[in-house]
């Protein structure tokens, strides 16, 4: 049984009339017939009495008609959605988040789900440390991460990217929110707050100094947005990309620092290998 006879079968129980179903399957007549005997001989069933007259459903053939509209729109439906998956424009897409890249990343994500959305966004925790493990092991799609984080990692792609200056904020409670301006011997004296990472090269580029102070305490954080939560509390300073600092957060405040300058590059990572057409599309509209 192929799903071109139950058109047929559905077109001739519609119209009544052999000419008008060939005429509306775009097929010749002899066609329709053809295929509707071999679709009777199949079911082991009579479906259309044929007599000089014209055409007529049997018995067998109106109850079995019943289901066939809501079948083929069923079927008709599937079809669409698997297309739509197959070209990025439904599926679901796993993104990971980290608390400084959801300003950029979930603006993106929504206007991406306003244009697309039959795309489910689902999202994940991004464990800092462990990032390429999780991505790797398929936990989410694509992550906004700094460039340097998945450094050698030939596996791993990186599209977007972007520099983003860093700006040092402190909670509003912090000895030093209070002054106008401030150098690098200043935040010397405090903690510094960074998300956990393989190596120092993170660290080295969003707070350059450190490399002749290895003496100042470094607080390493899960995540981002426990490193936000640790400077909102006060035990510490936290560097955050500069667009980060007009986010929603209303606990902290940034300080003009003259010798401190630092820029990190942020990109969308993602494995190369990876054949979601989701993230795919996700990937272009971004690159927009």
């Amino acid at each position: 049984m192929r799903i071109e006879q139950l058109r047929y079968f559905a077109s001739v129980a519609r119209n009544l009339n052999f000419t008008k179903a060939a005429e509306e399957c775009h097929v010749a007549q002899p066609a329709i017939s053809q295929q509707i005997k071999a679709l009777e001989a199949e079911l082991g069933i009579t479906l259309f009495a044929r007599t000089t007259h014209g055409v007529a459903l049997t018995d067998a053939g109106r109850m079995y008609y019943r289901e066939i509209p809501s079948l083929l729109a069923s079927f008709d439906r599937s079809v669409a959605r698997a297309r739509s998956i197959a070209c990025g424009n439904a599926g679901v897409l796993t993104v990971g988040i980290t608390n400084t890249g959801q300003a950029t990343i979930l603006g993106s994500l929504s206007a991406f789900s306003h244009r697309y959305p039959e795309v489910e966004i689902a999202l994940r925790r991004v464990d800092s440390l462990e990032q390429y493990e999780q991505l790797k092991r398929g936990d989410y799609d694509v992550l906004l991460t700094a460039a340097l984080c998945m450094s050698g990692r030939d596996d791993v792609a990186l599209a977007g990217v972007t520099s983003s200056r860093l700006r040092i904020a402190l909670s509003r409670t912090h000895p030093l929110a209070g002054k106008p301006s401030a150098c690098v011997e200043d935040l010397l004296r405090f903690p510094h707050i960074i998300a956990a990472h393989r190596n120092d090269d993170v660290l080295l580029a969003t707070y350059p100094y450190l490399a002749e102070h290895p003496e100042v305490p470094v607080i390493s954080v899960e995540d981002q947005g426990i490193g936000m939560a640790t400077m909102l509390l006060g035990f510490g300073i936290e560097a955050i990309p500069e667009e980060v600092a007009t986010s929603i957060y209303d606990g902290y405040v940034t300080l003009d620092v003259r010798d401190y300058h630092a820029s990190l590059e942020t990109g969308l990572a993602y494995l190369r290998a990876n054949e979601n057409p989701a993230l795919q599309k996700f990937l272009e509209f971004a690159e927009q």
